[in-house]
């Protein structure tokens, strides 16, 4: 599966494999399972080219306008574990990083 995310820090994310949950309602922050995402691709459409990638850079433009989300818009390959606890987008195991955009 493919998932999109934004960070400064792709290949440290890589590695770490994590995300930090912060919201207000916590304590302290929260580790997750994974990294936080969106997965917004079917694996068919980026794995046989059905998507370009200009298709790819406006759903990217449209989660940035929406969400106000900063960094650089990078693309992973991983497993989904599960919905965000935020309620925004998904938790996934990343594999790789497919491409930075």
């Amino acid at each position: 599966m493919y998932f999109l995310r934004f960070t400064n820090t792709p290949d440290e994310d890589l590695i770490r494999g994590t995300s930090l949950l912060d919201l207000p309602s916590l304590e302290e922050p929260k580790e997750l399972e994974g990294l936080c995402g969106f997965r917004i691709f079917d694996d068919e459409e980026i794995e046989y080219g059905i998507i370009s990638d200009e298709e790819i850079k406006s759903k990217i433009r449209m989660y940035r306008q929406n969400l106000h989300y900063k960094g650089i818009p990078v693309i992973f390959k991983g497993e989904y574990i599960g919905q965000n606890p935020n309620g925004e987008g998904h938790v996934f195991e990343p594999n790789s990083i497919y491409k930075q955009f």
